[in-house]
């Protein structure tokens, strides 16, 4: 992500920001540029994973608001309320450096965005999977896996990897 440090005008697209931990660290490491924005994507209303971890859900979204406001960037920050299926599909094409794709878990939904998500790239965007190796749920469906991997295969050749491990970080040339 060295390319982006610090530059003017980039766009960046953040879906699934829970408590805004991910957020919080590009704006801070990244997005340094006062003209730099970031959109994030979410429902605030955790998911499956959480159902155990006692966490208190009705607070996700003011956590949220909080940290961003903490980081000193809150004025740089769009934040869209709601399922990424529903949101994307009403965010301009091409208009993307760099997408970072860590919402549902569920195989289905994480193709989707994929999907969705790559139309809104600019050429030579970056594409990032979070929990590529996350195996939490005993169904395959219900991993990001391998949805990731139908991805890859189905765009071989219009992507360059850049990097593959718990994260999968794609090029689009």
């Amino acid at each position: 992500m060295a390319k982006f440090k610090g530059k003017p005008n980039l766009q960046f697209l953040e879906i699934g920001s829970f408590e805004g931990r991910s957020a919080v660290w590009l704006l801070e490491n990244i997005l340094t540029d006062s003209t730099s924005i970031l959109t994030c994507i979410d429902t605030f209303g955790g998911s499956p994973e959480h159902e155990n971890k006692q966490l208190r859900i009705g607070e996700i979204e003011q956590h949220f608001r909080h940290n961003i406001k903490e980081s000193g960037s809150e004025k740089k920050v769009i934040i869209k309320k709601g399922y990424s299926k529903e949101i994307l599909p009403g965010l301009t094409h091409g208009a993307y450096d760099c997408i970072y794709i860590d919402g549902s878990h569920k195989a289905s939904d994480v193709l989707e965005d994929a999907i969705l998500s790559k139309l809104l790239l600019k050429k030579g965007g970056m594409l990032i999977f979070d929990d590529y190796v996350w195996d939490e749920r005993i169904d395959e469906l219900d991993r990001p896996k391998v949805a990731i991997d139908a991805f890859l295969k189905v765009y071989k050749g219009q992507y360059k990897l850049l990097y593959k491990g718990k994260q999968i970080m794609v090029e689009f040339v």
